[in-house]
């Protein structure tokens, strides 16, 4: 099922979270004043979470699937230091703004390992809600959207997890649904024949759990 519905409110509901959650790295504010009906006065500044996700909907918007030399012209077109982007990604998405090849410039990071930072994971929910009770499409174009920045295995079935759980969240829409129950459904992909493969791939040798 492939529902633009189900991938427009993830990204919504994603990007309300990520400008809630960034108002507490300012000094003075504290989650209890949340607790206490106290949100941060608006306007709530975004971060690279839901800038990146924008650029993830979009292509699922435009094309229903993950073109990574798309993704990674969006990606460094739209990038804003100031967002709060980490550095490794910030160097990446500089070089291929540049012109160098993004699995170059993404593979060339933390010594030629690439980055194993959650930065794949944190922008991918939308796209995994995007393909609504299929898994293994959610996990395959996961894995693609990811590449882009990150080519450590570890963050690449990071960001495969997130969708599998996104997948299944949108899915079950309106019903009662068990967080645990969410989770469980990302399991069987710890160490799926891609997981290993990347692991192979990238040289680590271990498997991507």
């Amino acid at each position: 099922m492939l529902n633009l519905d189900t991938a427009h409110d993830s990204l919504e509901g994603l990007s309300v979270g990520d400008a809630l959650d960034a108002q507490f790295f300012v000094p003075g504010r504290s989650v209890s004043d949340l607790h206490a009906g106290r949100p941060p006065q608006p306007p709530w500044q975004w971060t690279d979470d839901t800038e990146m996700a924008c650029s993830v909907y979009a292509e699922v918007l435009g094309r229903g699937r993950i073109d990574r030399d798309a993704l990674a012209v969006a990606f460094a077109d739209r990038c804003e230091p100031y967002r709060g982007y980490g550095p490794g990604t910030v160097v990446v998405l500089h070089e291929i703004r540049d012109g160098r090849a993004w699995a170059d410039a993404a593979g060339a990071v933390f010594g030629g390992r690439g980055s194993w930072g959650n930065g794949a994971a944190m922008r991918v929910a939308p796209l995994g809600a995007y393909f609504a009770g299929n898994p293994d499409r959610a996990a395959a174009q996961a894995a693609l959207s990811a590449e882009v920045t990150h080519r450590h295995p570890e963050a690449i079935v990071g960001a495969m997890a997130i969708a599998v759980a996104a997948s299944h969240a949108a899915a079950v829409r309106g019903k009662d649904c068990a967080p645990g129950e969410l989770l469980g459904g990302a399991t069987p992909y710890r160490r799926t024949p891609i997981a290993c493969d990347l692991a192979v791939r990238n040289g680590s040798g271990r498997r991507a759990e």
